[in-house]
């Protein structure tokens, strides 16, 4: 292995942008009005999207363990965004839905998101994020 400093690194720098992007979006939402963490709207979003998904599911689409899941979806119910249903044959399951304030909210904040992503990428080519998407998915596969 090569000696690379530290700021050449891959992994540094994705770990840094990661850092940095949740801190700036987490600033952006608050700015706005909106009292959530982007684990929690990327929860939202999912629940919003796979409509009735069990909390497994949505762990394993997130690549968040159980555990985290189930903090973040407390907090989320209580601010009245998601609520469970429970399963009538497996009361161990239950699906998860937004509620009405759920589903506003995520339609409301989803404008505020897409600003935030299109600041991240501003002087960025269409060819160079499609160039760092396939990377990344490579890696991911790589290591999976």
């Amino acid at each position: 292995m090569k000696n690379e400093k530290l700021d050449a690194l891959v992994y540094f720098l994705m770990d840094k942008t990661v850092r940095i992007s949740k801190k700036y979006a987490l600033k952006r939402l608050k700015e706005e009005g909106y009292n959530i963490t982007i684990d929690q709207w990327v929860i939202l979003l999912r629940i919003h999207e796979e409509k009735q998904q069990t909390q497994v599911k949505l762990a394993v689409a997130v690549n968040k363990d159980t555990a985290s899941i189930t903090r973040i979806l407390d907090l989320l119910h209580g601010k009245k965004l998601v609520r469970r249903i429970p399963n009538e044959y497996d009361k161990r399951k239950s699906a998860l839905v937004l509620t009405s304030k759920g589903e506003d909210y995520v339609r409301e904040a989803k404008e505020i998101v897409e600003a935030i992503r299109e600041e991240g990428l501003k002087n960025i080519s269409a060819t160079d994020i499609e160039t760092t998407n396939r990377v990344l998915k490579q890696m991911a596969i790589n290591m999976t």
